[in-house]
């Protein structure tokens, strides 16, 4: 049995994962979900979140306070968490798991991915780029374009789950975690296992430049998954299932 450390992406929140967490620990693992700094319950300003430690403290403490190893996954910008624990503590990680998740190479941001032709140009991109404001705090979503956030991140979601999400997202997530640089080294992350699971309808981070990802940090373990951005919403058996077989 395995200790799981799930990490949320942009405007989440840990408990976004309740149904996978169920489904693991139903199976016998471990199972933890943190909130990232301004996030779900941790109350801290998005403007006193000036790094990524700061933002990811959460997650580095719950993998400094288990016994033995855990399994990182993350989702969407949560990939930038993982590989920077995956460098900083690679004698406390099993394996890293990238849903759908930024996986940046040495030198290169996850913001760097979207700001491609590949990202910019797709069409999924183009018809609900209207969604997102930019400020001095970080990327926000405005809320009065409802039917393009839904169709972003929850777009095989049913209904009752995007009541569920809607109320519970964030309006801003700070620029950290997609600005940050990764910093992986061959000698500590790169001797850590690696999974990717891709969607192959997501509509927030697009198919092709998942697989840009994979190409740019090579040797990851590839999962094909068909269903859209949020997984953990509208495929929780087959998120947990592919968890499961990792272990």
């Amino acid at each position: 049995m395995a200790t799981f450390i799930l990490i949320h992406g942009a405007w989440h929140w840990g408990g976004c994962f309740v149904q996978v967490a169920n489904r693991l620990a139903t199976m016998g693992h471990a199972v933890i979900t943190p909130d990232m700094a301004g996030h779900g319950f941790d109350p801290t300003p998005i403007a006193q979140i000036p790094d990524l430690p700061t933002y990811a403290a959460s997650a580095r403490a719950a993998l400094e306070e288990i016994e033995g190893k855990a399994i990182l996954v993350g989702h969407s910008v949560g990939g930038a968490t993982a590989s920077w624990l995956g460098e900083l503590m690679p004698e406390r990680v099993q394996a890293l798991v990238y849903l759908s998740g930024f996986m940046a190479p040495n030198g290169r941001s996850a913001r760097d991915f979207v700001m491609t032709p590949t990202h910019l140009k797709h069409p999924a991109i183009l018809e609900t780029q209207g969604m997102l404001r930019v400020n001095r705090e970080g990327l926000g979503l405005d809320f009065s374009k409802r039917h393009l956030i839904i169709r972003s991140l929850y777009s095989d979601c049913t209904p009752h789950q995007i009541e569920v999400a809607l109320p519970n997202l964030i309006p801003v997530t700070p620029h950290v975690p997609f600005a940050a640089i990764s910093a992986i080294t061959p000698g500590r992350y790169g001797q850590l296992e690696r999974h990717y699971i891709e969607c192959l309808q997501d509509q927030a981070l697009p198919l092709p430049v998942q697989r840009e990802m994979q190409a740019a940090v090579p040797g990851a373990t590839v999962h094909s998954l068909d269903a859209g951005h949020s997984p953990f919403f509208s495929r929780p058996d087959e998120v947990a299932d592919i968890l499961d077989r990792i272990v």
